[in-house]
């Protein structure tokens, strides 16, 4: 890298700042093959420019990726051809696709922009795979890691969320992280780089688009300045704090995990078919660590945590039970996390080296995919068995006029809701650290661990007591308490019954 700080190029401020960010993260190394994720935006042109002045120091060897998603009526085509006419220019070998990324989104049951950048990972990956390319570098910059921030503080994610877009992630690297948008913007016009822009980032249909477009400018005119460099300050040291639970944590998960099948190379890392883990190792730790131990053993058998999330996190943690019957949940497309007698288990079906025993056992029992954390779906008008609860139930809907109902009457084993003010489906399911709800006759949202602490529920009774649920919201917290959102007022007309029955 020394020989790049002698370049006329690298005292620019802009391209300075970029080189310090891959110094600093050994991002590049003298003779690496690098495939560009480039849409034609500001971003991509720059990061373009940026390897193609380093191109002849380092002697890399550069290629481009370009996928016109089929959408803005048109304009996504008109940028794929700037791309080529680009690339062209440049000499750097462009691979380009067209794909209707809305139609593939919505086969896959994701958002568009949840769904393109997907696709777009899918495509990075799977020719750098066949063309034996080392590194995939993106565009994202520092205004794009501030977005980031926001967004998982709104969804809630913890501190891993909140330590931002990481600079390199397997074999994706990120030169321009430390770099503002408007700073790129103002090296490409200064040196009358040409670029495309998308007009949709000005639209705030998506969720990250308000961020941008409505929050941060808010932040900005009513409160500090220099606000932005203070989310990035707090994301550098969050990062720095995340990756030291997460190497902490991945030692403990290896001292206590044992690997059943065969090692595999994946990318740029290693990763196994199956971990195996005693429960009691994992019960013994604080609850952070218990969660750092579980995100550990998932990274170990898939090689990346892009689209883990917190609930599949707390949803491991749920069967982490010892004894008791057999419990498997889904993490994404080819992870399964199930528990067998006294031990949590960690599988990757994609693995060529998963044990067929194990295949076999979870095609077996694929039907036994936990009820108690995803929900049981409850069917109005029928009886049915609370396997997990040693409980049965039934559920009626009632006219209030029609049916004569005596509220005083009502045991904690029944409850009576207003039918209207419920988002169906209903499902019954184990209670999950982070639920809360508003206790009947209290304004003030309340979590649920704080009510049966307050309740004097003991922490070995409180899997047992079910916890219904709609769409939107807790409604009833089995033989305990509704939630105020649902009770019987005077506007209600169709009121939902539900009652349990001790087996």
């Amino acid at each position: 890298m020394k020989e790049l700080y002698k370049c006329p190029f690298a005292r620019n401020r802009v391209v300075s700042r970029a080189l310090r960010t891959i110094e600093y993260y050994e991002m590049i190394k003298k003779g690496d093959s690098i495939l560009i994720s480039v849409s034609g935006g500001p971003d991509s042109v720059f990061l373009t420019h940026l390897l193609y002045l380093m191109r002849p120091i380092l002697d890399l060897t550069l290629f481009g990726y370009s996928l016109d998603h089929m959408t803005r009526n048109g304009e996504s085509a008109r940028d794929a051809l700037f791309v080529e006419e680009l690339y062209r220019e440049l000499d750097i070998k462009l691979f380009k696709q067209k794909k209707d990324a809305a139609r593939w989104s919505r086969s896959h049951k994701l958002s568009f922009q949840e769904g393109a950048r997907n696709l777009r990972i899918e495509e990075l990956l799977e020719i750098s795979d066949k063309k034996n390319i080392s590194k995939i570098t993106t565009g994202h910059n520092a205004d794009d890691n501030i977005e980031t921030f926001f967004i998982n503080l709104l969804r809630g994610t913890g501190s891993r969320g909140l330590s931002g877009i990481r600079p390199v992630s397997g074999k994706f690297i990120r030169p321009l992280i430390d770099i503002s948008r408007k700073d790129i913007i103002s090296y490409l016009d200064n040196k009358k780089i040409a670029y495309c822009l998308d007009r949709t980032n000005l639209e705030n249909i998506y969720f990250r688009n308000r961020i941008r477009n409505l929050l941060i400018p808010f932040l900005s005119k009513h409160f500090r300045v220099s606000f932005k460099s203070n989310i990035l300050r707090s994301i550098s040291i969050l990062k720095d704090e995340d990756e030291f639970l997460r190497h902490h944590s991945a030692a403990k998960m290896k001292r206590m995990a044992s690997v059943e099948g065969n090692g595999s190379e994946k990318g740029s890392g290693k990763y196994n078919a199956l971990i195996k883990i005693p429960v009691s190792g994992i019960q013994k730790e604080t609850i952070a660590l218990r969660r750092r131990i579980i995100l550990s053993a998932i990274e170990k058998v898939s090689e990346s945590l892009e689209d883990v999330s917190f609930d599949n996190v707390d949803d491991a943690l749920g069967i982490c039970v010892p004894g008791g019957e057999s419990k498997i949940i889904q993490i994404g497309k080819n992870i399964k996390v199930f528990k067998i007698g006294n031990y949590i288990y960690f599988a990757n079906l994609d693995h060529a080296g998963l044990l067929s025993e194990f295949r076999q056992f979870l095609k077996e029992n694929e039907t036994k995919i936990d009820k108690r954390v995803i929900g049981t779906e409850i069917k109005f008008g029928t009886r049915m068995k609370l396997k997990d609860f040693n409980l049965e139930m039934s559920s009626e809907v009632l006219e209030l006029n029609r049916d004569k109902l005596d509220f005083s009457k009502a045991k904690n084993t029944e409850a009576f809701l207003d039918y209207n003010r419920i988002k169906t489906p209903v499902k019954v399911r184990n209670w999950k650290n982070g639920d809360k709800f508003y206790p009947q006759g209290m304004k003030s949202e309340k979590k649920l661990q704080d009510f049966f602490i307050d309740n004097k529920i003991p922490i070995h009774l409180r899997k047992s007591i079910p916890v219904f649920a709609d769409k939107e919201k807790i409604i009833w917290i089995g033989k305990y308490r509704i939630d105020e959102r649902v009770k019987i007022t005077g506007d209600t007309r169709k009121v939902l019954h539900l009652k349990l029955y001790e087996k």
